[in-house]
């Protein structure tokens, strides 16, 4: 079955008290199908980054008061500190300033519509390609799976990263028996690559359960079949940061 052909969803958080800008950068993120979070101060930012995984944060620079001491606690945020930054800037001083604390994008004030378009595009592209690695891509495979107690067994496999699967391990497909397994459990499971021949072999061990599904850590996976498994991976990332790039290039 073909995988589905999903759009990553991007969490963005802005700082700022402008009404102006922020009515024109919600219109913006509108058509882009992103719901920002607002802070309207710091305390207000610092509380949602402590909580909330955001891909994308934009920051009005001349809002921050302890400027260093908020830069230093976002990068310590085991939640943000991979976030793209984007900092809204006036001046030279606060474009000198940015690019040395490692923000990549700038929005100029006053910004045009088009200017926020262009650096919000170049910043949601950026997060998607950082999300390679951990790229999770959607799939509906039969797999067979095998443990110490319970030498074959049929699950169906919902999605793959490099690192692992989502797998369901009851259900009507399944028939009544389903497979059951214990966080910690060591496994080999067999799948088939969709839209391709190749077999993919991995050896993995349980780190969730539930009722009706599991989660595996892959442990290893043949060379032979780690080339083209990873090949797949690349495929299917390029997939969504096109599929992403259209989106918001026709926006």
């Amino acid at each position: 079955m073909e995988s589905p052909k999903t759009i990553l969803p991007m969490q963005t958080l802005v700082l700022c008290s402008d009404v102006q800008f922020l009515g024109t950068t919600r219109s913006v993120l509108t058509q882009f199908q992103v719901t920002p979070r607002i802070a309207a101060n710091c305390d207000e930012a610092a509380a949602l980054i402590d909580s909330q995984e955001f891909d994308v944060i934009i920051l009005d620079w001349r809002e921050i008061s302890n400027l260093a001491d908020f830069l230093s606690a976002l990068r310590r945020s085991k939640l943000n500190r991979e976030c793209v930054l984007v900092a809204i800037v006036r001046d030279l001083l606060d474009l000198r300033q940015a690019f040395a604390a490692g923000v990549l994008f700038l929005i100029h004030k006053p910004p045009s519509t088009l200017q926020i378009e262009r650096c919000l595009r170049a910043a949601y592209c950026a997060t998607v390609a950082r999300r390679r690695k951990q790229h999770r891509e959607p799939v509906d495979l039969l797999a067979t799976i095998s443990t110490h107690a319970e030498p074959y067994a049929e699950v169906i496999v919902t999605n793959l990263s490099e690192g692992g699967a989502g797998i369901v391990t009851h259900c009507s497909r399944l028939g009544s028996s389903g497979t059951h397994l214990s966080a910690g459990d060591e496994i080999d499971l067999r799948f088939s690559l969709p839209e391709s021949e190749a077999m993919v072999h991995a050896s993995g061990r349980v780190v969730w359960t539930t009722n009706q599904a599991a989660g595996i850590r892959f442990t290893a996976i043949p060379e032979n079949d780690r080339a083209p498994f990873q090949s797949w991976l690349t495929d299917c990332v390029e997939r969504s940061l096109a599929a992403l790039c259209e989106k918001l290039r026709c926006a």
